[in-house]
């Protein structure tokens, strides 16, 4: 699927962004500002299940929830319209410390002629 994205900081857009929707363990997840469990929670994604999209995947310091535990993060829109990060261990399926195969790492991004700065969910 793809959304059309913008910065909410500069107004750049990213129009035909391929985003994946990822099925969540639970509802009411949260959406960290960094990917640090540290990190102040700027939102939340209230539905689990497939109900959520996001857009790329980054390693960050490790994330425990329960006897689960990865330091893969995803970027996402909040149901509060923030950006974040939201752990990967609240994604379905998978084991401990694996990445999510089908979203993007800020690697993949290709352009042709001139690249547009790096998007805001890549940082």
């Amino acid at each position: 699927m793809k959304r059309d994205l913008a910065d909410p900081s500069s107004g750049h857009a990213w129009p035909g962004t391929a985003v994946m929707y990822c099925k969540l363990t639970r509802g009411h997840v949260p959406v960290h500002a960094s990917r640090s469990p540290g990190s102040p929670v700027v939102g939340c994604l209230e539905q689990g299940g497939a109900a959520n999209w996001f857009v790329t995947e980054m390693k960050g310091e490790t994330y425990r929830d329960g006897t689960a535990e990865n330091n893969w993060w995803a970027s996402t829109h909040a149901d509060n319209g923030r950006w974040g990060w939201t752990p990967e261990v609240y994604f379905a399926g998978g084991g401990n410390y694996e990445d999510d195969a089908g979203l993007l790492t800020p690697g993949s991004y290709t352009c042709a002629n001139t690249c547009a700065p790096v998007p805001f969910w890549a940082r």
